[in-house]
């Protein structure tokens, strides 16, 4: 079995209209969602074989702050590829991966994160998790989808178990 995990970045600061939208970092809601999420990842005991993260500033302070706050040790490899990329994309990242690895967290963006996550998702039988994640895959917001595959080259759409859909706000 494998286990996907895609955290969107936190809530990104827009107050500063000379930076380009790659170095936007996060605002003060974005910071506490990170903590937030943090608990998150550590009372879930998720604990991915590796995380590949954006480049974007967003994306890299929240892989960054996350792991601080839950005092946490990712194997943490930025992918410049996956700063704006397509559901398409992302799923060829994943479909890469080695065959030993059997947890991935994918720190990235939308619309990319929420279409491959809709696109993976087997059924609506997963206690309307995936109907809430239509709605609106927010900031911060963790999927958890499972796949009963022994390689990651192996996944294909409407194969996954969407098993989680956690919004910050969702915490205490």
């Amino acid at each position: 079995m494998k286990r996907l995990y895609f955290l969107r970045h936190a809530k990104s600061d827009w107050k500063n209209p000379g930076l380009s939208d790659h170095e936007r970092p996060l605002n003060g809601r974005g910071k506490r969602a990170c903590s937030k999420m943090a608990k998150v990842f550590t009372s879930l005991n998720i604990n991915p074989d590796i995380v590949l993260c954006s480049t974007a500033a967003r994306t890299r302070e929240t892989a960054c702050r996350v792991m601080k706050a839950g005092t946490l040790e990712w194997n943490l490899r930025y992918e410049g590829t996956l700063y704006g990329a397509s559901a398409d994309n992302i799923l060829s990242h994943i479909r890469a991966l080695p065959a030993e690895y059997t947890s991935v967290l994918i720190i990235g963006h939308n619309p990319g994160t929420e279409d491959l996550v809709k696109g993976l998702t087997l059924s609506e039988e997963n206690d309307g998790m995936l109907a809430r994640l239509s709605w609106k895959y927010p900031t911060g917001a963790l999927a958890c989808l499972e796949f009963q595959v022994d390689n990651f080259a192996d996944i294909t759409l409407k194969s996954g178990n969407l098993t989680r859909f956690i919004k910050p706000k969702d915490t205490l």
